[in-house]
């Protein structure tokens, strides 16, 4: 048998700082084309990488059923699935694809239900043979928000330019990811929840315009304070701008995606953005700076982070210039619509006690489904059609699509730090 072409070497390559470039190099598995950011596999690489994607496929099929196939294309995916859903059904439904260093998945559910649970079984089968694969490195499949679906995506946590580095949050203490659009609760115990509510009162704070100066001028804990966002947005189904007022703790932040998807699923609203000056006196008076959610008009739509829920002895605007209202209490003062809107910072709580500090992740993958779940395939193979055909029982309709990738490569750089 012909040996390899296997130049190991004991050098790094060159102003390289991703862990798994620099181990697969150095055993002689690939080189690095830094003019072009490429990976170029050798013979070693070339055939690990085969055996992840073979590995994958495999196991995609045993556990969660997907048919493999070599189409090139989603458009002819859905040429086979049509062609062979009236014999085969569900089987026929399901797919991955071998295209180049990337595994594509696509397949189409009866009903979002459906769709939950084959999300699960493709993540679940993933990662069971990625356990084995990167044994010892950590990944997870980390939930982001998006409007009508859900989306996952394979993160391992990496260095700052890393091939596929995207930033986000890691809790040392439990190793839970974090995106900055991840649906989480940030709700930690409420400072005063358990004092008795106090009288809500006027008091003048002028020129207490952000919370850092009325912090500093009321000598408040930030935690004590309430923080008010203001937006338009444009209605589907009605001409005119919706005026929001979100509202938060003073010591978080809005995440302008995740408030975006509430809306948009909540209320048909598109095209969030920040009032103008002429839009926040019209549609809330004076109030820039000293804006709260107590005798908020009824036309404004009201919406509160988790973080505001049982908020006790808070300090917000009171809705002129130059004054605040103290004592302020959630379900007695106000109350809005509770959603999950706040963006994980550094600091944030985690609910295993510990606290998010901010990190690299390397995008290994994604698997998402829904009406309108994002695609990342050339405008030409974007597949938004329904599936259905006619059995015994009569018609059947599978509308709710599902996709995602994999990315071979990104799982072979991190294979390359167990070398």
């Amino acid at each position: 048998m012909r040996p390899f072409i296997k130049p190991a070497t004991a050098n790094a390559p060159a102003k390289v700082k991703d862990g798994g470039v620099i181990s697969l190099v150095k055993a002689g598995d690939a080189a690095y084309n830094a003019k072009s950011g490429e990976l170029l596999l050798l013979p070693g690489g070339a055939l690990s990488l085969r055996q992840i994607k073979e590995r994958l496929s495999v196991r995609l099929f045993e556990e969660a059923g997907l048919q493999p196939v070599n189409c090139g294309s989603d458009e002819a995916i859905f040429s086979l699935a049509e062609r062979y859903v009236r014999d085969w059904g569900d089987s026929a439904l399901s797919y991955l694809d071998e295209r180049g260093r990337d595994i594509r998945l696509l397949g189409w559910s009866k009903d979002v239900a459906a769709a939950e649970q084959k999300t699960d079984e493709i993540m679940k089968a993933a990662s069971d043979e990625l356990e084995q694969i990167c044994a010892g490195t950590p990944f997870s499949f980390v939930e982001e928000t998006i409007p009508d679906g859900r989306s996952f995506s394979l993160l391992f946590p990496c260095e700052q330019g890393a091939i596929g580095a995207r930033p986000g949050f890691l809790c040392r203490s439990c190793g839970k990811i974090l995106l900055a659009d991840s649906p989480f609760e940030f709700r930690s115990p409420q400072p005063g929840e358990n004092e008795p509510e106090e009288e809500l009162k006027e008091v003048a704070t002028p020129g207490a315009n952000t919370i850092a100066e009325l912090c500093s001028q009321l000598n408040l804990d930030v935690k004590r304070t309430l923080k008010a966002m203001l937006y338009v947005a444009a209605s589907e189904k009605a001409d005119g701008l919706s005026p929001v007022a979100s509202f938060i703790r003073g010591d978080y932040n809005i995440s302008l995606s995740k408030l975006s998807c509430w809306l948009r699923n909540e209320y048909g609203l598109l095209g969030l953005r920040s009032a103008e000056k002429q839009e926040l006196q019209s549609f809330f008076g004076e109030v820039a700076g000293y804006c709260g959610p107590v005798g908020m008009p009824e036309n404004v739509i009201l919406v509160c982070d988790s973080s505001v829920l049982g908020a006790r002895n808070t300090v917000a605007g009171a809705n002129h210039p130059g004054y605040h209202c103290t004592g302020c209490c959630y379900g007695r003062d106000f109350a809005g619509k509770i959603a999950d809107i706040a963006q994980p910072g550094e600091g944030s709580p985690c609910a295993c006690g510990g606290s998010f500090e901010a990190t690299a992740l390397r995008d290994a993958g994604v698997i998402q489904f829904g009406h309108d779940c994002k695609n990342d395939a050339p405008a030409s193979e974007k597949v938004d059609k329904k599936l259905s055909y006619r059995d015994r029982e009569g018609s059947h309709e599978y509308p709710v699509i599902w996709r995602g990738a994999l990315s071979a490569e990104r799982i072979l750089l991190e294979t390359g730090r167990l070398r």
